[in-house]
């Protein structure tokens, strides 16, 4: 009898240690999955409370184009966030990346572009229903070339219109 106990008691202390093995080897795996997951539900939240809208462009014949941009999303975007946006603008076919100039105001040069936050309520936010225009100098352009303009936000969300040099 006591040959007997003594077995089981080995077996069981077995079966203890190999269940904690496994719980080591297995959990880490666990805790690793559900991280990336919460993580990757977190950006794409945050993506789909961001939306905006291209509401209207306008290019005079220097290549200075105007473009005003609502945020239609529920996330506000700080305006100190904004000169990080990434800003394209071209002839259709030779789109090219905006360098931000703080110092520009209405007349960037060629390839850069600033902005304007039509902030009314003065939180330093870009909030929903706000515009924003942004200023941008693709260069030289001439009536009828068809120009591409594209804004993506920090997130990823993007947006882009073509319209006509008039």
């Amino acid at each position: 009898m006591s040959s007997e106990t003594f077995v089981t008691a080995i077996f069981l202390i077995t079966a203890i240690i190999a269940a904690g093995v496994l719980v080591n080897a297995v959990f880490p795996s666990i805790y690793l999955a559900s991280e990336t997951f919460v993580s990757s539900s977190h950006e794409m939240d945050d993506r789909l409370r961001t939306d905006i809208a291209i509401v209207n462009t306008v290019i005079n014949e220097t290549g200075i184009a105007y473009i005003w941009v609502k945020n239609t999303g529920v996330n506000p975007i700080g305006d100190s966030l904004i000169p990080r946006f990434d800003i394209y603008l071209g002839k259709t076919g030779e789109i090219r990346r905006m360098e931000y100039d703080s110092a520009a105001e209405k007349s960037p040069m060629a390839g850069r572009w600033n902005f304007e936050l039509y902030d009314d309520n003065s939180n330093g936010l870009w909030d929903r229903g706000e515009t924003l225009e942004i200023v941008a100098n693709s260069g030289s352009v001439a009536e009828g070339d068809r120009m591409t303009f594209q804004i993506v936000l920090l997130n990823g969300v993007r947006r882009n219109i073509e319209f006509t040099v008039v």
